[in-house]
């Protein structure tokens, strides 16, 4: 069974619009998971994009595989934080109700808006987020992926669309509510 989506049927990071690598893209996912630009660099610098890159078939499939790779050290780099984070589904169900605390941004959308909208976001569901949203994982594939269990990655996933959302809200609109 594919537990993860094919690249077609994934909401793809390139309708924000600078991403024309695989990567690029991989750069970006590993930035966006570390929360640091020397961590990220140092995760993708395998030499895996070249090929990925190439346009063909086996380039496409590479770039799918390349980025399941960047994510997966990911994990392993945060495996502690994300064990302590996870809770459990209740918490994260309370803290999707409370509503998210997370400082409001003003900008025009892009893959830095976006960026630093996700990072404002809790380790365990800004994974799932992007797993889940991004990259269009399952949501067991994602359990998995983070051994946690599934009921965990669906309440920080709730969790994570709220937080997400007012992080990418102009203040002025927010101020409002």
């Amino acid at each position: 069974m594919n537990d993860h989506n094919t690249r077609e049927d994934r909401p793809t990071l390139e309708v924000i619009g600078e991403f024309t690598t695989c990567g690029a893209k991989s750069y970006w996912i590993a930035l966006v998971l570390t929360g640091d630009e020397d961590t990220a660099a140092r995760i993708i610098s395998s030499g895996i994009h070249g090929v990925a890159d190439s346009g063909k078939v086996f380039g496409e499939w590479m770039c799918a595989w390349g980025i399941d790779v960047v994510i997966k050290a990911c994990v392993a780099l945060h495996t502690d934080e994300l064990r302590k984070e996870e809770g459990s589904r209740e918490y994260w169900r309370a803290k999707a109700a409370e509503g998210s605390t997370i400082e409001l941004q003003q900008a025009p959308l892009s893959t830095e808006r976006v960026r630093r909208a996700l990072l404002l976001l809790p380790l365990f569901p800004r994974f799932v987020y992007v797993l889940r949203v991004l990259e269009g994982y399952s949501l067991s594939y994602v359990a998995s992926i983070l051994n946690v269990d599934e009921e965990a990655c669906q309440a920080a996933l709730a969790y994570s669309f709220g937080a997400f959302a007012e992080a990418l809200m102009p203040v002025q609109v927010a101020k409002e509510q």
